[in-house]
């Protein structure tokens, strides 16, 4: 029995096989189309895919071009609205801070001396003085050393002392009626403006029971022309509030 060859091994599929492109061969010879060493023919294989037209692709757009922008935009918002909160500050009025403003003031030219206006207090124009101010119970006058008493550079602080005393306890008695009695006298001196200056403060009892107690002081100071004015001031009834805003009143006492 006769055994047939085997077949002959395959391509191997993992080798690359390199065909040979037809080439002419020796002119002298007539080429075997089976044997022949320059040709070898090809199976024909069709192209697997058509023709289609070939278009040159676009390069893709960058994927930042719109954070740019976006902040940009975002940049050019905030400087606008910054400038804009600049603006409006340097325009605005600023506010007025609580006693920022120069509180008013009387201002004397007679007595030569200028004293301040507290809130709520108005001008009261009374006889013998040439200027004053009140508020409920309380009164400020100002007035010039009338004649015959002491004055000028030559008295001295006991003497300038006792003085604004006499003065506050006889202006009392004209604007306080029914005068008894005080108590609590304090005298001291005091520099106004440069200039020497007194003040006295006591406190005052009235003859009837049923008037509550007053408090009155003055500032007694040298004028220019070397002569003496004085500003009274008293509160009814007396206590801790009413003295600090006449205090405030008599404290406030410059030249004119």
């Amino acid at each position: 029995m006769t055994q047939e060859p085997p077949d002959p091994p395959g391509p191997d599929p993992n080798r690359t096989i390199r065909h040979r492109w037809p080439q002419p061969g020796p002119p002298s010879q007539e080429p075997d189309p089976a044997h022949s060493p320059y040709t070898q023919h090809l199976p024909y294989t069709p192209d697997m895919l058509p023709d289609v037209p070939q278009f040159e692709a676009k390069p893709p757009k960058s994927s930042w071009w719109w954070v740019i922008v976006v902040g940009g935009i975002a940049i050019l918002v905030a400087a606008v609205a910054v400038a804009a909160l600049l603006w409006g500050r340097s325009t605005a009025e600023p506010p007025a801070k609580p006693g920022s403003q120069e509180p008013a003031r009387i201002t004397d030219t007679k007595a030569q001396v200028s004293y301040l206006i507290p809130a709520g207090w108005k001008k009261a124009d009374r006889p013998s003085y040439t200027s004053g101010i009140s508020a409920g119970g309380a009164v400020v006058v100002a007035f010039p050393q009338q004649q015959g008493g002491i004055g000028g550079a030559a008295a001295t602080s006991e003497q300038l002392q006792a003085r604004a005393d006499a003065v506050a306890l006889d202006t009392a008695r004209r604007l306080l009626p029914d005068l008894g009695s005080r108590d609590g006298l304090r005298t001291r001196v005091l520099e106004v403006g440069g200039r020497p200056a007194a003040t006295a403060s006591f406190r005052v009892v009235f003859k009837s029971a049923t008037k509550d107690p007053a408090y009155v002081r003055i500032v007694a100071v040298h004028t220019g022309d070397g002569g003496l004015s004085y500003v009274y001031g008293s509160t009814v009834p007396d206590g801790d509030a009413a003295r600090r805003a006449l205090d405030d009143v008599l404290d406030s006492v410059t030249p004119a």
